[in-house]
């Protein structure tokens, strides 16, 4: 077994020459043909793929994917952008932990318990779990067990530890660095004219004769579009939750079997005001002392307590309700915590010291250990009861309408009367129009399109929970525009075409007269145009007016005076002059060079862990043990649109 944090040299020099091993297999891989197909289906709809035996499931993807969004790290309006993604990254890393392994890496038990302890610090004391329950608790809210967690730290921590090693051996040339020190910090400044075409439009005058033309040479470009007409049949899940009926008797049963879930801790309401010590001087310590027995004073002298926390207290947590919290054994510091449980309500604390400075507590409520009364947790239970069964009763409802349209497709109003759904009529809809109520839909589009009259699609998935069987009523096909019909469309993109043309032929004659030698600002007034003076920037920085300065990158390598362009930016012309350049500041540059040094190891080695990683999965799936499941996939990105 490997300790990567402690292996000698030549562990090292056995475990690169496997993973270059690795990496060469997977470039002969991916040249041969066949190999790297993750084709497959599985009538298990929740395992999402199979890699060497060990299952990726919906759930896990679903609540990581949900903790991701909860915690502001994914859009929830790019669900489909990147979730897919994410499925594959999660794909990979399994694959990698299961090599890793087979390569003799592993975690041991305490960088396991290590690593929990970082992460929740709060359920540990002296290097042991004294909270076990709380954690659990924590945990379930996330949707895990106690050994998932452990789990998912095992496998993070021996991803981490294969990281570390490539960034160990990551080397940077000081060349490399000197290179990458100057093209971080050189800037250059440019002059520019732009020739937008709608500066030009005006000099288009379009006859009906050069309209009509136009309109027979480019004929094929005006068609109008196929209509469908259509019927989509809609279960919706809120709607069938707020449906069921939960009996009293039901909710009792639950009650008393779950009765353990609703034992509640003894915990205290305090609010407390913070001044904070961490990261200061013993002098800065004192001052802070100082300043916590001035607050204390002001307390106990009757000053209004949620006024002081918004003038003095540090913790930003709290300070907007007025360092008010409640807290169970276990969560916070020792020190805070004996405090808060030994006093009375409405009992004021003296100045508590802990690892984050000093605290003034005040007891606000306490609460001894109890059980919730059913009364309290009725309501609770019965959303819960209709959340667990809703599943179900939403696909039952919509296998019920799928077979109804099968038997009549020409009855989907009395289908969905009958079934008490909602049905939407769309009488001739072009592919990527909004459907009423339900927006665009891809599904349904996609559905639509392998579909003949009176048929009747699978039942779809889609967005906000809701399933969805449609019917196509009948399909008018595309057919090529009359003239009269897209007349106006064709004046528009005669002008357009003829505009473009001018705006093209006048940025290359100025940039010819600049080449010439002439003054920009003459030219760019000839021609009645802006002469646009952006201030200085570097590579990383946007050029006023441009965008991003890899528009004009050239304009780095070129000496003052060079004339570049006409170059194509946002649709447009540009022709941009040169006009100064400003070196690094070599003081600036001995600053940076150990940051840089430090960004491009990193560099190097996510490049190589990158390919490394995707060494394993190609190895993996040439050997047929990676199996994806895109219907699977598909169903689970549905059911995370918001």
């Amino acid at each position: 077994m490997f300790d990567l944090f402690r292996s000698r040299q030549k562990a090292v020099r056995y475990i690169l020459g496997g993973m270059l091993m690795l990496v060469a297999l997977s470039m002969v891989i991916t040249l041969i043909p066949g190999y790297g197909s993750t084709t497959g289906s599985s009538t298990d709809t929740t395992t999402l793929a199979n890699v060497d035996g060990q299952k990726l499931s919906a759930d896990q993807v679903q609540r990581s994917v949900q903790d991701l969004v909860r915690a502001g790290r994914l859009p929830a309006d790019m669900v489909d952008v990147y979730v897919p993604q994410f499925i594959d990254q999660m794909i990979r890393e399994t694959a990698a932990v299961r090599e890793f392994q087979s390569m003799g890496l592993t975690v041991s038990d305490d960088e396991v318990l290590t690593g929990l302890m970082s992460a929740y610090p709060q359920f540990f004391q002296n290097g042991a779990l004294v909270a076990k329950d709380q954690l659990e608790a924590v945990l379930a809210q996330q949707g895990q067990s106690l050994q998932d967690a452990i789990e998912d730290m095992r496998k993070s921590l021996l991803l981490r530890k294969v990281q570390n090693m490539m960034l160990a051996t990551a080397i940077v040339s000081p060349k490399e660095l000197d290179n990458e020190l100057i093209k971080k910090d050189e800037k250059v400044k440019i002059d520019y004219i732009a020739f937008p075409p709608a500066k030009f439009h005006d000099e288009v005058k379009p006859t009906p004769e050069d309209i009509r033309a136009y309109f027979d040479a480019h004929r094929g470009n005006y068609t109008i579009p196929e209509k469908r007409a259509f019927q989509v049949l809609v279960v919706d899940q809120a709607k069938v939750e707020d449906s069921l009926v939960i009996s009293d008797a039901q909710l009792r049963a639950a009650y008393s079997a779950n009765m353990d879930n609703f034992r509640m801790p003894e915990r205290v309401k305090v609010r407390h005001i913070l001044v904070k010590t961490t990261d200061k001087s013993d002098a800065d310590k004192k001052q802070a002392l100082a300043k916590a027995n001035d607050i204390l004073k002001q307390v106990k002298s009757g000053g209004n307590f949620p006024d002081l926390v918004k003038k003095y207290s540090d913790d930003t947590g709290t300070k907007d309700q007025g360092g008010e919290m409640w807290i169970v054994r276990g969560q916070t510091v020792p020190e805070f915590e004996k405090e808060a449980f030994s006093l009375k309500p409405s009992e004021i604390s003296g100045i508590v010291s802990t690892e984050y400075g000093y605290h003034i507590i005040q007891v606000l409520e306490k609460e001894s250990p109890h059980v919730k009364p059913f009364d309290e947790v009725k309501a609770g239970l019965a959303a819960d009861l209709k959340k667990d069964g809703v599943t179900e009763k939403v696909q039952s409802l919509a296998d019920q309408v799928h077979a109804a349209l099968e038997k009549s497709p020409g009855s989907a109003a009395d289908i969905a009367k009958q079934l008490n759904v909602e049905l939407v009529t769309v009488p001739a809809g072009k592919a990527g129009d909004p459907i009423p109520t339900l927006g665009t839909s891809p599904e349904i589009d996609g559905a639509l399109a392998g579909m003949k009259k009176n048929d009747v699609s699978p039942v779809l998935a889609l967005p906000a929970n809701r399933l969805v069987v449609v019917v196509l009523n009948d399909r008018t096909p595309a057919r090529p525009a009359e003239f009269d019909e897209v007349a106006a469309q064709v004046r528009d993109n005669v002008i357009n075409d003829k505009a473009t043309a001018i705006a093209n032929d006048r940025a290359k004659a100025a940039a010819d007269r600049l080449k010439a030698g002439e003054d920009i600002d003459k030219v760019a007034k000839s021609m009645k145009l802006d002469l646009s003076q952006p201030p200085e920037f570097t590579r990383a920085d946007s050029v006023e007016g441009l965008g991003a300065a890899s528009y004009v990158s050239e304009a780095f390598t070129k000496p003052v005076g060079t004339v570049l362009g006409p170059i194509m930016i946002q649709t447009r012309n540009v022709v941009c002059k040169v006009v100064a350049k400003q070196a690094p500041d070599p003081a600036v540059m001995a600053q940076e060079r150990e940051a840089l040094l430090s960004q491009l190891k990193q560099k190097k080695a996510i490049a190589e862990y990158d390919l490394f990683m995707d060494s394993i999965l190609s190895k993996l799936v040439s050997q047929g043990k990676v199996k994806k499941y895109p219907d699977a996939i598909k169903r689970t990105v549905a059911s995370l649109r918001p």
